[in-house]
């Protein structure tokens, strides 16, 4: 991902994007690389909300990797934290995932 996680029109896109993936693939996990994301807001955080419920009802693990230190504190202040796991790096992401697959 790169950019803003953010109210407007490509939140939406996004959504149905992953959204698609995982019902199509129904992969086992899913890492979101969010170094490049710039901003999150709430309808950010909102949508990677949803997209976790929705993964983890497919069976599939969503985790975020790299989550700069702005939405690190964010994720933290929102008490998300606790909900989405998020990695340093995508090996530790996938060694999670295949430690629960």
């Amino acid at each position: 991902l790169s950019g803003r996680l953010t109210l407007g029109p490509q939140l939406p896109v996004f959504g149905r994007r992953v959204a698609d993936l995982l019902s199509a693939q129904r992969p086992p996990g899913l890492l979101l690389k969010m170094s490049e994301v710039e901003d999150v807001d709430s309808a950010g955080l909102g949508e990677l909300v949803v997209l976790y419920t929705i993964a983890g009802h497919s069976g599939c693990r969503l985790c975020l990797v790299g989550p700069s230190l702005r939405v690190l504190r964010l994720l933290e202040t929102t008490k998300l934290s606790g909900i989405l796991p998020h990695f340093d790096d995508a090996l530790a992401a996938s060694a999670w995932i295949l430690e629960l697959a």
